[in-house]
């Protein structure tokens, strides 16, 4: 398969595993899934989706393309960049024109353009052959933006991306 035809495939599987991650904290509620799977609907807490989703790919894809070099750092990249095109996307959109109201239509449509884009600079992080090996960083990167993610859980700021609208509350229910 074409590295073209892999990263296409990389948004349906990546948007696939998302949606699976997006209830583990649900089906088993514990101090050890709230680390790394959403613990509320707010916007923030959906970054945990998006970095363990991409985490979870970019580890299929270091078995798969043995022969792209920085395919851990393709992804990091990729998971940060969706996770900042999910937020300036999304954030205005449901503030602003949903006014806080769910629309799941409108949630897929973002975040499948956010894995798109996202996807396409992994592309071409992997088609150029004159980078340095990155991958350490990425795995660096990837336990940084976890315990980021993680202590925001148990200390949200106060601001609006922190709120979980459904059930009015920062952080844990």
């Amino acid at each position: 398969m074409s590295l073209k035809k892999w990263k296409v495939l990389s948004v349906f599987a990546i948007f696939g595993i998302s949606a699976l991650l997006h209830f583990i904290y649900v089906w088993f509620p514990s101090f050890f899934t709230s680390l790394f799977f959403p613990v509320n609907e707010s916007i923030w807490e959906h970054n945990k989706i998006i970095i363990g989703s991409f985490l979870i790919w970019a580890i299929g894809e270091k078995i798969f393309l043995k022969k792209y070099k920085n395919v851990l750092w393709s992804e990091f990249i990729a998971s940060i960049l969706c996770s900042l095109l999910v937020m300036a996307l999304f954030t205005p959109i449901f503030f602003l024109i949903l006014k806080t109201k769910d629309n799941m239509i409108v949630t897929f449509m973002v975040f499948l353009i956010a894995i798109a884009i996202s996807e396409f600079i992994s592309y071409k992080i992997l088609i150029n052959p004159h980078s340095k090996n990155l991958d350490t960083y990425s795995i660096i990167g990837f336990i940084l933006v976890i315990i980021l993610n993680a202590y925001l859980t148990y200390y949200p700021l106060q601001l609006g991306i922190f709120y979980d609208y459904n059930k009015k509350i920062f952080g844990l229910p």
